[in-house]
């Protein structure tokens, strides 16, 4: 059960990331399109929780910090196996 709960944490923390990666692409014209994809993917999640309104550069530094808080959660429940 514990494997389960790890396992979990992980694709959020992945997927957390994958999200904060593609909301500071979609700030860049120049970005490819795979990224900026994931920028506009964030940001339909984003309006859908609400956030629609708030600036892209602010959620991606939220997004930064609530990936690398799970991460370091993660990398603490890891150790303790």
């Amino acid at each position: 059960m514990r494997g389960l709960g790890l396992a979990l944490l992980t694709l959020l923390t992945l997927l957390l990331a994958a999200l904060t990666l593609g909301t500071f692409a979609s700030l860049n014209p120049g970005a490819p399109l795979w990224l900026r994809s994931l920028g506009s993917a964030e940001g339909l999640l984003s309006a859908g929780l609400g956030l629609g309104g708030v600036p892209g550069f602010a959620r991606g530094l939220g997004l930064a910090l609530l990936t690398s808080g799970l991460a370091g959660a993660l990398a603490a429940l890891w150790k303790r196996g």
